[in-house]
């Protein structure tokens, strides 16, 4: 995974050597394959392994950092301002298949204005790969880079009945995805339809029926929760592999859905104007939280193995704190394990040790 060296220090203080930090990290279990210059900033390269999908967004890597190095971790407020009528009276989601979508979240912003992204952005995007579009694309692609959440974002006019229903694909359906080839479907995978047709592969790929244009003025953004198993299996059948899919592939945060979805808005608000519908509409509940398998002690030994990490008492009492999320997190030992319902950590540490 290709991350900023300057996108990095939005959220902690970097201060050491690049050399230093890829070291550290890669004893953290992210191995550093390259770093190269990029326009003025650092293009950092990354392996993340698959039992670390926490880490596939900069603030997961930022976490890493600010753990390592005992500093704060600055994570935005994902604050929006709301206006107008509640989203549930301008459109509606129904969730006919949980078991390949356990949550779908709608929100819905008006009168916006498509454009070309300010060079910040498109800055950031460039430096770790990605092609800028416009400015509402390259902001759900940066929430997504940012925090490892996948979004997505509709032409809210061009959704027949102005609703989503998540569904299985009829025998027989097809698609034409935003990389305008036509995909047939199946009824084992997960589909994003209006109340006509299919209008998204669920979790891989969107349509290119309801795909952003410099026309539009409604976007409906989507953050769900989809079924890794399905998600897999639907790739590999379409041959149709995104961002987007890699990341459900492994699990997404649940506790990060609806923060990603105040996010886009937030910046949506903030470089395309409009208004924000009151509200969210929330189909279907993230799984039930579970306890950490290990005691902190039992952590302390076999997750780190160095020294270049706190002493054991400290970062055991660290990861130990960060299996609970505060209100008001602020400092980065309070996040890091805060998805410890998907991510064993037992499993963590054999596969480190």
């Amino acid at each position: 995974m290709l991350v900023s060296w300057n996108w990095l220090k939005e959220y902690v203080a970097l201060d050491m050597p690049v050399e230093q930090l890829t070291a550290r990290l890669m004893m953290a279990g992210l191995n550093h394959e390259s770093t190269r210059e990029a326009g003025g900033d650092l293009a950092i390269d990354l392996e993340v392994t698959s039992n670390r999908p926490d880490c596939l967004g900069h603030l997961g890597i930022a976490r890493e950092i600010a753990v390592l190095y005992d500093r704060a971790l600055k994570i935005p407020a994902a604050d929006p301002v709301c206006a107008g009528p509640p989203v549930g009276q301008l459109t509606r989601v129904r969730v006919d298949c949980p078991d390949l979508c356990p949550r779908y979240t709608a929100r819905l912003v008006r009168n916006i204005r498509v454009g070309p992204s300010p060079r910040w952005l498109a800055r950031r995007l460039e430096t770790i790969g990605l092609t800028p579009i416009n400015n509402v694309v390259d902001i759900s692609n940066y929430v997504l880079m940012e925090c490892g959440q996948p979004l997505h974002t509709f032409d809210f006019e061009r959704l027949a009945g102005g609703e989503i229903i998540v569904r299985r694909a009829a025998a027989g359906e097809t698609i034409e995805a935003i990389d305008h080839r036509v995909y047939s479907l199946g009824p084992q995978m997960c589909v994003i339809a209006d109340a006509q047709r299919p209008v998204a592969i669920g979790g891989v790929m969107g349509g290119a029926s309801t795909e952003i244009s410099s026309e539009t003025r409604h976007v409906l953004v989507e953050a769900a929760e989809f079924d890794p198993i399905s998600i897999r299996t639907t790739a590999r059948a379409l041959n149709l592999h995104s961002d987007s899919s890699y990341r459900f592939e492994r699990r997404v945060d649940p506790e990060g859905v609806d923060w990603a979805s105040r996010r886009c808005c937030e910046l949506i608000l903030e470089l395309c104007g409009g208004e924000l519908a009151a509200g969210v509409i929330d189909v279907g509940s993230p799984p039930p939280a579970r306890a950490l398998p290990q005691k902190g002690a039992e952590i302390g030994r076999t997750y780190f193995q160095d020294a270049a990490f706190p002493q054991p008492q400290i970062r055991e009492q660290r990861l130990h704190r960060a299996a609970v999320r505060p209100a008001e997190p602020q400092v980065a030992d309070e996040h890091r394990m805060r998805s410890a319902r998907h991510f064993d950590c037992s499993q963590v540490c054999q596969d480190r040790c």
